[in-house]
C-alpha cells in the first residue's frame, strides 16, 4: 500500500469514528525508510498542537 492510500484510510477512520481526533502515523517503506503521515478530523489546532507536543516529549523522556 502506498502512502497516498494509506493516507486516505487515515482519514476515513478518523471520520467514521464520528468524535473530533488526530492521529500521526509512522510506517516501514521499505527495509531503510520509513514514512509518516498524519490527519485530523474537527480536532482543534490548539488541541492537535498540544498533544503532539505532549506525545513528543513523553517519546523523549522514555528513549533518553
Amino acid at each position: 500500500m502506498d502512502q497516498p492510500e494509506l493516507q486516505k484510510r487515515v482519514e476515513a477512520f478518523l471520520k467514521d469514528l464520528g468524535i473530533p481526533s488526530f492521529i500521526v502515523f509512522g510506517f516501514q517503506k521499505s527495509e531503510k525508510e520509513f514514512g509518516f503521515i498524519w490527519s485530523h478530523h474537527q480536532a482543534p489546532s490548539n488541541v492537535v498542537i498540544k498533544g503532539l507536543s505532549w506525545a513528543l516529549h513523553d517519546f523523549v523522556q522514555k528513549k533518553l
